[in-house]
């Protein structure tokens, strides 16, 4: 037998009853908060040109796409990522619309893993979008709807670790060095691999931004943090941006999530993409960020409108899989009819206050047989002498 005919792709996978369940619960509790805090839904295709993942200057590598072609021959891509095509959608059919905009999407994303990495190449994703709006207050809109949307799903227990682009951008400027050197640089923090950065650092020792680069990957905790990299740094552009998560910070506080929130300037990861604030959701079960985002101004530019944005993405996969599973509530009760008496049977089953299920048998032993071995604890029989129940004997 092929096994390919009988098995998922890799990095795909089947879920099934209570793991979906739960799913569609999370699903539903984001949307509902999104429509709430008045983000409309948009939809893009499954399917979008790769040029338009080359003129956005996607960090998404060809190689984790998955292509196909057109009928023309035109190079297709399953979608890679939501927030690229909402660009493409606000910058060339949404020249109308008064901005800011508020959008979400819940659809999925494809990318390609390395082999055995194990990680998912399906992944359904819940984001929000605010387009057309800059400063502390679109940051707060934005960062507040992630936290309900998070809070939503599992209360309290979440961590938000919140950083700044423009500390790390200024700081690896003044070094002047190459592509390359700088993509092995930013590799090091993000992955805190404190000796090996160190050993690319050291021949910029002299450097003024030499100390805070090199303290990075070890910035990570409270207020005390920014602290450290101002000590560290008299570059204006990091203390602007460290007084600005200052502020942030502050509001966020206010605002009752400051438990909730960490910061991280070891946040390096897409540098290119974002050009302000960004952040990482973790929940209490979950080993990866179960949430994204971040400031990411010069994107829509690149459709031919410079619109300035803040948005984020939850990947539901993630958060539903760090959310315990509760035990299965069974149904009571098996409710079995002639064809005569069908609507009797089905008016019981929508208003007897019970999990009842109708039998999909002809016979009463049919009925009984299947009640006994899927564990209902009533058999209930309509026919002509009425109503009647039936404790099921084990």
């Amino acid at each position: 037998m092929n096994q390919y005919a009988i098995s998922t792709p890799e990095g795909s996978r089947d879920r099934l009853f209570a793991a979906t369940r739960l799913f569609r619960q999370n699903e539903r509790r984001i949307r509902n908060l999104l429509e709430a805090r008045g983000y409309d839904e948009i939809i893009t295709p499954s399917l979008e040109y790769y040029d338009v993942f080359v003129q956005a200057g996607s960090s998404i590598g060809q190689e984790k796409m998955y292509k196909l072609t057109d009928r023309n021959g035109r190079l297709l891509v399953l979608r890679p990522d939501n927030t690229t095509p909402i660009a493409r959608v606000v910058t060339t059919k949404l020249d109308d619309e008064a901005l800011p905009l508020r959008l979400y999407y819940i659809q999925k994303v494809h990318r390609a893993s390395s082999f055995h990495r194990g990680h998912s190449t399906e992944v359904m994703q819940a984001g929000a979008e605010l387009l057309g709006a800059k400063g502390m207050m679109a940051d707060l809109d934005i960062l507040t709807a992630a936290f309900e949307a998070l809070a939503a799903v599992k209360g309290e227990t979440f961590r938000i670790e919140l950083g700044h682009a423009a500390i790390y951008k200024a700081l690896i400027a003044s070094l002047d060095v190459d592509a390359e050197t700088e993509e092995i640089i930013r590799s090091h923090i993000e992955n805190k691999s404190y000796a090996a950065l160190g050993d690319v650092l050291e021949p910029f020792k002299d450097r003024e931004a030499y100390q805070a680069l090199k303290a990075m990957p070890t910035l990570f905790g409270g207020g005390e943090v920014l602290e450290e990299v101002a000590r560290l740094t008299d570059n204006s552009e990091v203390l602007r941006a460290v007084e600005y998560l200052r502020d942030l910070i502050d509001a966020i506080t206010t605002a009752g999530f400051g438990e909730n929130v960490m910061i991280d300037l070891g946040l390096v990861q897409e540098i290119d993409y974002y050009t302000g604030m960004m952040f990482r959701g973790y929940m209490g079960g979950a080993g990866a960020p179960v949430l994204v985002g971040g400031r990411y101004d010069s994107l829509c530019g690149k459709f031919g409108r410079d619109i300035p944005a803040t948005g984020f993405a939850i990947d539901i996969d993630e958060l539903s899989d760090s959310v315990e599973l509760k035990q299965e509530q069974t149904a009571e009760e098996l409710v079995f009819c002639g064809a005569g008496y069908l609507k009797l049977a089905l008016d019981y089953i929508h208003v007897s206050g019970k999990l009842a299920e109708l039998a999909p048998c002809d016979t009463l032993e049919q009925a009984m047989e299947i009640a006994k071995r899927k564990g209902y604890r009533t058999l209930v029989t309509f026919d002509k002498n009425g109503i009647q129940k039936t404790e099921v004997q084990a």
